[in-house]
């Protein structure tokens, strides 16, 4: 039925209250809202919309190679290596191996001719003190002759052996003093040496890894031109272990994604 005009309040007759409350009677009875599915009495949102997150997983991002990323075993044998590397480079210089040969020569050279010198006058003196050389005045006069010429020559000898024997000295002092500092790092040159060793293997054992590859990566298969040609595969494991290194050590800060 009709309301009755008459009972209807005149708007001069409406009441601030009157007209609150039929408002809110009126939200109230809305329909729900056709994107969210959410009636009028659930109020506004407090809040600011909600954002997507900063780091979504979008398709045309790519995993990571599993291959490129360094562990915490293979980043402790590369310390080993740069530890070892670093005490080996602050060791004393060595001398030069074939400047050491060389001295040896000089050296053992002077010393039989010097004593080939001593054997001559040793020789000579017996000769002249046994009795009947006085026999022989002309032979012992040559005789003397001799025993004057090979004493100069001792003397020039002695001093010609002294110094190959001083230079000898002095190698044999410069290789003690590296020889004494290897050994007191010899704990940390060793590590390192087993440490190259296990990379070594970890390197061939990627450069399998990625030859295996139906396909390999650009950097493998054009920057190291794979696969090699017959008779260099030598030659071309020596060259993907140096770019090998080279990846590994710029990837010892690279954190996994």
């Amino acid at each position: 039925m009709a309301a009755d005009p008459a009972s209807t309040p005149l708007p001069s007759q409406v009441t601030p209250a009157q007209l609150i409350g039929e408002i809110s009677r009126l939200v109230r009875e809305l329909p729900p809202c056709a994107h969210c599915g959410q009636g009028a009495r659930s109020g506004f949102p407090s809040g600011p919309p909600p954002i997507p997150a900063a780091r979504e997983p979008f398709d045309d991002v790519g995993v990571a190679d599993p291959l490129e990323l360094v562990d915490d075993d293979e980043r402790w044998l590369w310390r080993l290596v740069d530890e070892a590397e670093r005490v080996a480079a602050a060791a004393p210089p060595g001398p030069d191996p074939a400047q050491v040969a060389l001295v040896e020569q000089r050296y053992q050279e002077a010393y039989e001719a010097e004593h080939r010198v001593a054997a001559r006058i040793q020789a000579t003196v017996a000769a002249l003190s046994r009795p009947s050389s006085w026999l022989r005045p002309g032979h012992r006069a040559a005789l003397a002759r001799h025993l004057r010429d090979d004493r100069a020559a001792a003397v020039l000898a002695a001093i010609q052996r002294g110094r190959f024997e001083e230079m000898r000295n002095r190698q044999r002092t410069v290789a003690t003093r590296r020889a004494d500092y290897l050994r007191v790092h010899h704990d940390t040159i060793s590590a390192g040496h087993n440490a190259r060793e296990e990379l070594t293997r970890i390197l061939d054992g990627l450069i399998d890894a990625y030859a295996r590859m139906p396909q390999p990566p650009a950097w493998f298969k054009f920057g190291l031109d794979f696969p090699p040609e017959p008779g260099t595969r030598r030659e071309w494991l020596q060259s993907a272990r140096r770019a090998m290194v080279e990846r590994r050590r710029a990837a010892l800060d690279r954190v996994p994604l």
